[in-house]
């Protein structure tokens, strides 16, 4: 993928908050009860879960390496939290106009990050879409169960302008030149993935999964025999069903999707994934995205931007921008799938529609 390789040096990746939708299940290996079983380090964080398996092949302190991965993961919730008013980031969102914050490497990481994405994206991808968000109810002011009037909709979507951050990388400052409202949920759990990976590697633990929330990174395999392999759901609204498997080996895979966070208003559904063109929740028959990537955080921002452009032009932008990614469309009653080159060069081949779990 393309980003700017300066925004890349020295950093890794992750986020903050909301419930997510689970998008994918990982499978268990088809083998003997008997066998050794990958061991699952698990709790919650970030209003989510979180799962590290950790191959066969490795031996370790189970106890350490839980709370290494907790102070991962409560660090990045420190910086880039919009539900913790102590966090950094709430801290820049409340800072004068005009003045210049200086921050952490990680919050600025992800922040030039998703500036770069932002342009990249033509604005398909807006970390200042915050105020949005809060306004439909999926934001830290809480749930709504009625759409916004007009005036509070054209309120909050002239707060909205990524080029209303301006970055300063050789101070590492923030400076808001408009009262917009910062939400890294689209860029910032993927980003926690790529650390809690990187914490393992730094401890010789090659062989991993990393699952936060249905968004994940899989390295080297499950055991010497087998790979990691993961189920992809049907974006049902109720019921998990399982629609494709695929086999991930060293690769981040990070999804997008329409349902699950939502609410309804005479019949009418309103997504929490928020167009930044329009101030309003998508509507379109694509229902979930999911990317495949070495950088997890920017298969993140890369999966909202698909999501947010639709089927046919989130597409296009996967094939422009050489980008793997697996779409699901609602047809009628049921769903389709549709692939982007990358992914169809890179994954049509082991990917599988299951009969049985």
């Amino acid at each position: 993928m393309i980003v700017n390789q300066q925004i890349r040096v020295g950093m890794q990746q992750f986020k903050v908050v909301v419930a997510m939708l689970a998008t994918v299940i990982v499978l268990s290996a088809c083998s003997p009860a008997s066998e050794p079983q990958p061991k699952v380090l698990e709790g919650q964080i970030f209003g989510t879960y979180f799962q590290v398996s950790i191959g066969t092949q490795h031996e370790f302190a189970e106890d350490e390496v839980r709370d290494g991965v907790l102070a991962v993961l409560n660090e990045i919730d420190r910086q880039m939290s919009t539900y913790r008013e102590d966090s950094v980031l709430n801290q820049v969102n409340q800072s004068p106009l005009g003045e210049p914050v200086v921050v952490p490497d990680k919050l600025f990481y992800v922040l030039a990050l998703g500036y770069d994405i932002a342009e990249i994206s033509g604005g398909a991808f807006d970390y200042t879409v915050g105020g949005l968000v809060n306004l439909w109810g999926f934001g830290p002011e809480g749930r709504v169960t009625k759409a916004p009037n007009t005036e509070e909709l054209e309120q909050r979507l002239a707060q909205v302008g990524y080029r209303y951050v301006e970055l300063d990388h050789a101070q590492q400052t923030v400076t808001r030149h408009s009262d917009v409202f910062i939400d890294l949920s689209g860029i910032a759990k993927g980003y926690a993935v790529d650390e809690v990976s990187d914490y393992l590697l730094s401890l010789g633990i090659e062989n991993h999964l990393v699952n936060i929330g249905g968004d994940l990174i899989a390295q080297g395999q499950r055991s010497s025999e087998q790979q990691w392999r993961i189920g992809i759901e049907a974006p049902n609204d109720n019921q998990q069903v399982v629609r494709h498997i695929l086999p991930l080996h060293n690769v981040a895979m990070l999804g997008s999707g329409d349902y699950r966070n939502y609410f309804e208003e005479n019949g009418v559904r309103y997504s929490h994934t928020i167009n930044p063109a329009t101030g309003r929740p998508i509507a379109h028959r694509l229902a979930a995205v999911h990317v495949l990537g070495d950088n997890a955080a920017e298969a993140d921002a890369f999966a909202t931007v698909l999501l947010v452009l639709g089927e046919q032009e989130g597409l296009k932008f996967a094939n422009d921008h050489d980008i793997a990614a697996l779409f699901v469309y609602r047809d009628g009653s049921g769903f389709e799938s549709a692939m982007s080159d990358r992914f169809e060069q890179n994954h049509a081949d082991t990917m599988e529609v299951p009969t049985t779990l």
